[in-house]
């Protein structure tokens, strides 16, 4: 019977632990149902709000392009303009002074060169008026010589004395060509050295090309008085060829010569030119006259370089000066446009102002006006009404006398017809006739007093009329003057707020794109601190997400570990039940021999390995490691060492062999 309870009871627990895994397998596959379905959800909500946050964040990047652009077309165009008007100021400024710095260089140039030219030529003027004095002096001197040669015998004494004013001419100017030589030498030298420092220069050399083109008329004319004077040299020559006739002479003066450098060097071009009459004589040999040609043509290719070098050198100079001015100009005038430019600046601004404020009066003077048109108008028009009635007064008062003339005509043509129709009945008497003539002298008296009164109203009615004729006719030409004074006063003041209604249109505008670029870009930035609220919002979302995520993860990590437990539980639970089926047919208790393993960890046990010890509950043997729990037992509550398994099943607060944590009791 006991044995039929235990199996009995075995198999129910076995049936509940069954049910148990069943539920739990159940509730696991729920769990991973919903987690799934949860994940991805969770992800396609996710990937939502990253695609709206990668397009917003695209719109936002999009609105500040378009800013960034608006505003910069905005100071481009600003900048476009003001440079426009700087540089159109600029190189009209820049061409004016180029146009008057070339002109006063050219100035300078054509003067220089006028001035050179002019000294040149005084100076080689002056040269030739000595030479033709010396040459007629030379010439007078031959003729002298001539005469007394012919006088006297002794004439190759005077001779010798009358050449050596032309010995020492000769070497006088021999010496001259060595030091100009010289000195051209020494200027080529120096020259060259300095234009090796301006040949970098290309504007320079432009210069150098202008003036070269101004100096090669002069070089010419130089070249012409070079001739001259060659020609000169080559008549004196000549002549002095005529005095040397004797070799006698001639032979002296070469004696007397090698007693100084520059006498010989005269002595030597006198030979020469001896050579031509005297060839069979050894001491005139021909060397050194064309050395000196030589040296002649090398001084004067020499002279015409150190020329052209120094010409060079000037320009270059003037050039480098030109543009050193040229460069402190263009300091100057770059500061002296950014001063007006802030000027006007200032100017712009303080125009402004004036602007607004000058339509605000021209506003209020248009008002006033009007209102004094009006009124002008109205006091012109009583003026007129007022004359009007004047006028036709007038006229009622000129018909009343046309009509009192015009009875007084038809009386006086009615009187007159009277008189001539009656009969003369004339006195017989002389005092009768006296008195009649007296009666009828004084009726005409009477007429002509009422006559001229009558003349004189009408006078003075005509005068009346007149004057009110002119007044009307002036006050029409005042009207009218009036009227054409308000009126281009109207034009010009219309003109003006037409003007001003444009400014303030275009300053409108402008304040208005400003305004309206100003709101954009609120909007924008409030747009961007939403869109940056939002992707807070959302960050702090997806945080919240990864920590669900992250629980849920651990969750599920915990069931399957659960499960696993669970798994691992049911298979120890169905060994340990099947060691119990077999433990009914064998004795509990194992001896050492009959175990080589431990059950628990599977090492096997050896002669080195501690000793095999016995669970004091279920009697296996296990290795020191599997017996590490102990339980108080007996009445004594002695410690017994017992195995994993047996640990669960006495200590019920304990956790089970297979978990780290205190089963949880259910609330």
């Amino acid at each position: 019977m006991d044995q039929v309870n235990t199996e009995n009871s075995t198999d129910n627990k076995d049936n509940d632990l069954a049910s148990k895994v069943c539920q739990l397998e159940s509730e696991n596959k729920r769990l991973r149902d919903e987690f799934d379905s949860q994940r991805a959800k969770f992800k396609d909500l996710f990937l939502q709000k990253e695609n709206e946050l990668v397009r917003r964040n695209k719109e936002n990047k999009q609105l500040a392009e378009e800013l960034e652009k608006t505003k910069t077309e905005l100071d481009e165009a600003k900048s476009q303009l003001v440079i426009a008007g700087l540089t159109l100021e600029t190189n009209l400024d820049v061409e004016k002074r180029k146009a008057q710095a070339e002109i006063e260089s050219l100035q300078q140039l054509v003067n220089e060169t006028v001035e050179e030219s002019s000294t040149c030529k005084t100076i080689y003027d002056m040269e030739l008026k000595k030479l033709h004095g010396i040459i007629q002096q030379l010439e007078s001197e031959i003729q002298e010589l001539k005469a007394e040669r012919q006088q006297s015998p002794h004439h190759t004494v005077q001779e010798q004395t009358s050449l050596a004013p032309s010995v020492m001419l000769s070497a006088v100017t021999k010496t001259l060509v060595r030091k100009l030589g010289a000195d051209a030498f020494t200027s080529q030298d120096s020259m060259e050295d300095s234009m090796r420092k301006v040949d970098d220069d290309d504007h320079a050399q432009e210069d150098v090309e202008v003036l070269r083109s101004l100096v090669v008329p002069l070089e010419e004319e130089i070249k012409a008085l070079k001739d001259k004077l060659r020609a000169t040299d080559e008549q004196l020559q000549k002549c002095q060829q005529c005095r040397h006739v004797e070799p006698e002479v001639q032979c002296e003066s070469n004696q007397n010569a090698s007693e100084s450098h520059q006498n010989v060097l005269s002595t030597s071009t006198n030979t020469s030119f001896d050579t031509h009459k005297h060839p069979s004589e050894p001491h005139s040999p021909a060397v050194p006259c064309d050395m000196c040609s030589n040296y002649e043509a090398e001084l004067v290719k020499e002279q015409k370089r150190a020329e052209e070098l120094q010409a060079k050198v000037v320009a270059a100079e003037k050039a480098a000066e030109r543009h050193r001015e040229e460069l402190l100009k263009e300091i100057g005038f770059r500061k002296e446009i950014e001063e007006k430019w802030n000027e006007k600046k200032e100017e712009h601004k303080q125009q402004v102002a004036e602007l607004t404020t000058r339509t605000d009066c021209a506003e209020q003077d248009l008002k006033e006006l009007q209102q004094m048109f009006k009124q002008t108008c109205s006091e012109v028009n009583k003026h007129l009404a007022s004359l009007t009635q004047d006028r036709e007064k007038v006229q009622q008062e000129l018909e009343k006398l046309q009509k009192e003339n015009d009875n007084l005509v038809g009386k006086y043509s009615i009187h007159s017809q009277e008189l001539q129709s009656e009969m003369i009945n004339l006195p017989d008497t002389v005092e009768e006739l006296q008195e009649v003539i007296l009666k009828m002298h004084q009726d005409l008296i009477i007429a002509k007093i009422g006559k001229e009164a009558a003349e004189e109203q009408a006078n003075t009615l005509r005068s009346d009329n007149l004057l009110l004729k002119d007044q009307i006719t002036n006050d029409q030409q005042m009207k009218e003057i009036l009227e054409n004074n308000l009126a281009t006063e109207i034009n010009t003041l219309k003109m003006q707020k037409h003007q001003l209604e444009k400014e303030k249109k275009t300053h409108v505008v402008v304040v208005e794109k400003l305004q309206a670029l100003e709101k954009t870009h609120q909007e924008t930035l409030v747009q961007i601190e939403e869109l940056n609220k939002a992707k807070k919002q959302l960050e702090e979302h997806a945080n919240e997400l990864k920590s669900r995520v992250g629980s849920l993860q651990q969750e599920l990590d915990n069931s399957e570990a659960v499960q696993k437990d669970f798994v691992r539980l049911s298979q120890s639970l169905q060994v340990q039940l099947e060691k119990i089926r077999d433990s009914d047919t064998q004795v509990r208790w194992q001896h050492e021999e009959d175990v080589d393993d431990c059950p628990t960890c599977r090492s096997s046990f050896s002669v080195t390995k501690r000793k095999k010890q016995n669970c004091r509950h279920c009697g296996q043997i296990f290795c020191v490691s599997c017996l590490s729990h102990t339980v108080l037992s007996g009445p004594n509550q002695r410690p017994s060492k017992v195995c994993d398994v047996c640990h669960t099943l006495l200590v019920k607060s304990s956790a089970p062999y297979f978990s780290t944590e205190v089963p949880h009791s259910p609330d």
